[in-house]
């Protein structure tokens, strides 16, 4: 698909791409901004899961466990994150096992829920 000249970056997809261990390796420009971080330095150096609530983590690292041992290939929550204002906000993540592709990695797609 090509992307227009005018097309704004704004309307790109909020995704993070985590590693098997879960580090984050690439998060977009829209995810930073809904995860409240300023730099994306910032977001790359931590761990999807310490950004997880704890009553949400248990079945998040299941999933994330089942992807990189048994290729299970997709999986969606309704979890908690850490903001980098240090808040917990509600997101729906979907998540999408590319571990097998050229480009290997867990790609996590937010959307954030504004009624709760």
């Amino acid at each position: 698909m090509r992307r227009k000249r005018f097309q704004s970056p704004l309307l790109e997809q909020p995704t993070l791409k985590l590693d098997e261990d879960g580090s984050i390796l690439e998060i977009s420009t829209t995810a930073l901004r809904m995860l409240e971080h300023t730099q994306k330095s910032d977001a790359l150096k931590s761990c999807f899961f310490s950004l997880v609530h704890g009553k949400n983590l248990y079945q998040v690292m299941r999933d994330v466990a089942d992807m990189v041992c048994y290729g299970k290939s997709r999986a969606s929550w309704l979890l908690r994150l850490e903001t980098g204002m240090s808040r917990w906000r509600w997101y729906r993540v979907s998540a999408r096992n590319n571990l097998s592709t050229p480009d290997p990695g867990i790609l996590l797609t937010l959307e954030e829920v504004h009624e709760w």
